[in-house]
C-alpha cells in the first residue's frame, strides 16, 4: 500500500542516503534535506509503500513571485520505479501548489532523463526553455512548465 505524507524529522537520514545515491555526498544531502526541512515543509511529501520510504518530492514557492511553485526534487528508490510512485508523489505537490494558489508550476530536467519526461508531460507540463550549462559545463537542463487551473471560487468573466 502507497501513502503520501509530509516530511518528518525521523525521515531525515533515510531521504539523505536516497539523496546521496544521486548527488554522490552523503553530507552535502544531509544539508539540502535539513535545509528543504526548514524552508519548504509545506511542500515536502514521502511516498511510503508497506512502510518503507519509497520516494519523495519537494517543491517550494518562488519568493519573489508567490503564484510560482518549482519542483525541486522527485525521487523513487529504485527498487519502487514504475510502481505509480513518482505520478502519486507529483499530484499531491500539484494539488498543495493549487490550494496555495499557485499559478504555474516549473522543473528542470535531464534532456536524457527519458524515465521522467513522460510523467511530466503527461502531467502537462511543457517545454519552456533550454538551458545549457545549468548546472555546470556540460550539464543541460529543459525548464518545463505547468499552468495551473484557475481556482474554481473566482467568477467567470
Amino acid at each position: 500500500m502507497i501513502t503520501i505524507r509530509r516530511f518528518e524529522a525521523g525521515d531525515c537520514e533515510e531521504i539523505s542516503r536516497m539523496e546521496e545515491r544521486s548527488s554522490g555526498s552523503l553530507y552535502g544531502a544531509y544539508v539540502f534535506i535539513r535545509q528543504m526541512q526548514a524552508i519548504a515543509g509545506d511542500t515536502f511529501f514521502i511516498a511510503t509503500a508497506d512502510d518503507d520510504i519509497a520516494g519523495y518530492t519537494i517543491g517550494s514557492i518562488v519568493g519573489s513571485s508567490p503564484d510560482t511553485g518549482w519542483i525541486l526534487r522527485l525521487q523513487v528508490a529504485e527498487h519502487n520505479k514504475r510502481n505509480g510512485i513518482g505520478r502519486r508523489l507529483m499530484d499531491q505537490l500539484l494539488t498543495t501548489f493549487e490550494e496555495m494558489g499557485v499559478a504555474q508550476v516549473l522543473l528542470s530536467v535531464s534532456p536524457e532523463n527519458h524515465a521522467a519526461l513522460p510523467l511530466y508531460r503527461s502531467l502537462g507540463f511543457i517545454d519552456d526553455s533550454f538551458e545549457p550549462d545549468y548546472f555546470g559545463p556540460g550539464i543541460d537542463r529543459l525548464i518545463l512548465r505547468k499552468q495551473m487551473d484557475a481556482p474554481s471560487d473566482q467568477p467567470e468573466l
